[in-house]
């Protein structure tokens, strides 16, 4: 039989289209269901899953992203925001086309939408990637800007070949990832995650397409905090969707359920974007929410995306004494003895 093609291309031709991972046969011997997202797909023949980034070619499941990386930047781990994994430290920054949400307010929607094209693509090889962040001094590889499991089965190798590097790989997602994947991930060397995490069921479903709710995103926080994982969670509050306090309250009571008080909860600001054009979200709201996450009990909540506040910044939760300082984006001084307050003594929960 010949190969399945493309436009004319074979597949196996195509540098970026390689065989996925996680994959499921259905009642139709031709249709098969990603194991990869809590989308959960069935892809018929000569179709493509939610994602795009995934084609069913006579019954056999592949993706068109393997090392299809669009971006590629050297960024400090404080603006993933990673506030207690390496912090001062850079990590290579790259990214493939595509998302398996929706969010129609996307801070990054020119990349989260656009569509795998495998016929223009260039692979780039891991070893390229890794030797890229070795010589920009970065302590790791992180796969962010769009959801990083459009890059799953690449990843799986790419963290491999870091880890033998000794550079730390992670990932900046939405969480909306399979219990099967996560553990693959974190089998190759996923050392931390951040999670996005956008709101609640009606979010979730009537805003970004996510099938399932919230429970994925949450779920995927518990296991990978199980597993050993560094995380921390991230809130986007958007104008006119969850700026209010009983939304955030929910987010407080997930966040203390799947995460604990030592897990940082980042509260980010909304800028326009993706087309959506709701104002900016109201810093004293911000500010409102840190109150509330502080009150419930998390230790390390914090205010993102409005330059120079002072809830950027990390204070002791034993004694108040300042303890990380950040300024755009980045820690801008250490006022620690090795993480540990210099008045009181108390250890911080973080990765040096």
């Amino acid at each position: 039989m010949d190969e399945p093609e493309i436009e004319g291309h074979k597949v196996i031709e195509l540098p970026t289209v390689h065989k996925a991972y996680l994959v499921e046969q259905t009642y139709d011997t031709h249709t098969v269901r990603c194991g990869v997202c809590r989308q959960h797909c069935e892809i018929d023949p000569d179709a493509r899953g939610k994602c795009e980034t995934r084609l069913n070619l006579e019954g056999q499941l592949y993706t068109l992203t393997y090392g299809d990386i669009i971006a590629s930047e050297s960024r400090p781990v404080e603006m993933k925001p990673f506030f207690h994994f390496h912090p001062g430290g850079s990590m290579l920054t790259i990214a493939t086309a595509s998302c398996n949400l929706e969010c129609p307010w996307c801070q990054n929607a020119e990349q989260s939408r656009a569509v795998p094209r495998p016929l223009a693509a260039r692979h780039v090889p891991m070893r390229e990637v890794t030797d890229q962040a070795k010589a920009a001094g970065d302590i790791g590889v992180c796969v962010s800007f769009t959801e990083p499991l459009m890059l799953f089965e690449y990843c799986l190798g790419l963290f491999r070949e870091a880890g033998s590097s000794k550079l730390a790989s992670a990932f900046v997602t939405n969480g909306y990832m399979t219990s099967d994947a996560l553990h693959m991930l974190v089998r190759a060397g996923l050392d931390a995650l951040s999670v996005d995490v956008k709101g609640s069921d009606d979010v979730y479903r009537e805003q970004c397409g996510g099938t399932e709710g919230a429970l994925p995103a949450w779920e995927t926080i518990a296991n990978a905090i199980e597993m050993g994982v560094h995380v921390e969670v991230v809130h986007l509050v958007v104008t006119g969707v969850n700026d209010n306090r009983e939304a955030f309250a929910e987010i407080v009571r997930n966040h203390l359920e799947y995460a604990n008080e030592n897990i940082p909860l980042h509260i980010n600001a909304y800028n326009p974007a993706g087309g959506y054009d709701a104002p900016p979200t109201s810093v004293e709201f911000l500010e409102e929410a840190h109150a509330m996450a502080k009150e419930a009990g998390i230790l390390f909540a914090y205010v993102g995306n409005v330059p120079g506040h002072k809830l950027a910044n990390t204070w002791c939760p034993q004694c108040g004494t300042l303890l990380l300082e950040r300024s755009e984006s980045k820690l801008a001084k250490d006022h620690t003895d090795g993480f540990k307050c210099p008045s009181c003594g108390y250890a911080l929960p973080v990765v040096p």
